[in-house]
């Protein structure tokens, strides 16, 4: 048998880490889309309110992750925002109990209405609300 196209064991392994790396990249990039699918956002993110410990405090804005924030608004009610900018899909930061769009300097309130829209001088809408549920029983809210 010949061997002008065998590969020897050392190619073979760098060969199959180099395409391992290359799907776990395509696997990152989602949908191809800038910004979180319809799908992602839809879907419920079900969190314990011990894992957030800024949730017992009403009026504060909490990053809870999955592209979400929440907000305790009173003893059993919660408002639930994307954290993705409406100017062009960004997802903003959760900072000073604020939105920050690192883009183009867009900053929204805990309550998702327009502070400063971005430096483009371009006019925006404010973040949308999300749906939630609090289970007391549980101590859980999930956001959808």
């Amino acid at each position: 048998m010949s061997c002008e196209d065998c590969i020897n064991r050392r190619n073979f392994l760098a060969k199959s880490a180099l395409a391992a790396a290359a799907l776990l990249a395509a696997e990152a990039c989602g949908d191809g889309q800038i910004g979180p699918s319809a799908v992602a956002l839809g879907e419920g993110a079900t969190i314990s309110l011990s894992d957030f410990p800024g949730l017992a405090t009403v009026g504060t804005l909490v990053d809870i992750g999955h592209q979400r924030a929440l907000v305790r608004t009173d003893a059993t009610t919660f408002l639930g925002l994307s954290k993705i900018c409406t100017h062009q899909g960004c997802e903003t930061d959760v900072r000073n109990n604020r939105f920050e769009c690192p883009c183009h300097g867009s900053i929204f309130s805990a309550s998702g209405s327009v502070i400063r829209g971005p430096n483009t001088g371009e006019t925006i809408t404010p973040l949308d609300h999300l749906t939630t549920s609090f289970d007391a029983s549980a101590n859980t809210v999930t956001v959808s």
